[in-house]
């Protein structure tokens, strides 16, 4: 085993619509961070909708699912992705997945704990939206990605989700990613509209990550089935990876964050919704 190069890094990437490309960053900084020597795991948080591995252009045989009911073990499970990226398949068409219950959710925080120290970082991606199991990815985890595009849908969403996510899961800071941006001043125009309207309402505080430009070879590497950053690595879109990459892995987590895991995970089920903050007077719904 590897000796661990500093404190294990659990990033949730979520949005607050589909279709933005959640799937596709994730698996893409996943790739760089393997590719700079870190041990990274990604958990395919999109329960019952799962799309890492279409992404990675693998059929496991195992999900999620199955190591909630024992029919199959952690080493069964975990799939192995481009440049030893390891995955946690979540299950595609698994309804029974798409709302964990309390139980569920603590055998997958104690399995989860037992590979602390095998990973330097964690990446989950979520699904889209508010729902149970993504106020627990997203809670759980140490910092959130929010990743929002130029469509005003997915701005309202994304404020959305910034509400909801600091409210009742108790997430203060977000790194914003835009992608799909025709120019950088338009993505950092998105970034202070969400800045100012949740500067206005709410408590969490956000930071941007950067933006990733239109760029028609993310959809051919989509079709096939590999992250981008290794079919076309000189692409516009690539090389913008590579910098929000290396900017969110050389900064330093967001304060209050070191508590492992188990201790996040714990915390987030003990504290519950009950013990969110009120919805400040006038915000917006």
């Amino acid at each position: 085993m590897k000796e661990r190069r500093g404190a294990l890094r659990v990033i949730a990437v979520t949005s607050g619509k589909g279709g933005v490309g959640k799937t596709n960053v994730t698996a893409n900084l996943a790739t760089l961070a393997a590719q700079s020597g870190q041990r990274v795991l990604i958990v395919d948080g999109d329960l019952g909708l799962a799309n890492v591995e279409i992404m990675f252009g693998l059929a496991p045989r195992f999900h999620l699912g199955h190591l909630l009911d024992g029919s199959a073990d952690l080493n069964q499970v975990l799939a192995k992705g481009p440049e030893g990226v390891r995955v946690l398949p979540g299950g595609s068409g698994v309804r029974s997945l798409t709302a964990l219950d309390d139980a569920q959710k603590m055998r997958l925080m104690a399995t989860l704990d037992t590979m602390e120290d095998d990973f330097d970082l964690i990446l989950i991606d979520t699904g889209a939206g508010i729902g149970e199991n993504v106020l627990f990815f997203v809670g759980g985890a140490q910092e959130a990605l929010l990743v929002v595009t130029p469509e005003p849908t997915s701005l309202t969403d994304a404020y959305a989700a910034i509400k909801v996510l600091s409210l009742e899961a108790g997430v203060e800071h977000f790194h914003v990613l835009v992608n799909q941006a025709p120019t950088e001043q338009v993505a950092r125009d998105i970034y202070e509209k969400l800045c100012n309207v949740t500067r206005r309402f709410l408590k969490a505080r956000l930071k941007m990550l950067g933006f990733l430009p239109r760029d028609e070879n993310i959809h051919r590497a989509v079709l096939m089935q590999k992250p981008v950053v290794l079919a076309f690595p000189h692409s516009p879109v690539s090389r913008a990876l590579k910098v929000a990459g290396d900017k969110l892995l050389q900064e330093e987590p967001p304060p209050g964050n070191a508590g492992g895991l188990k201790f996040l995970w714990h915390r987030m089920l003990r504290e519950g919704p009950e013990a969110s903050a009120p919805v400040a007077p006038g915000t917006p719904t």
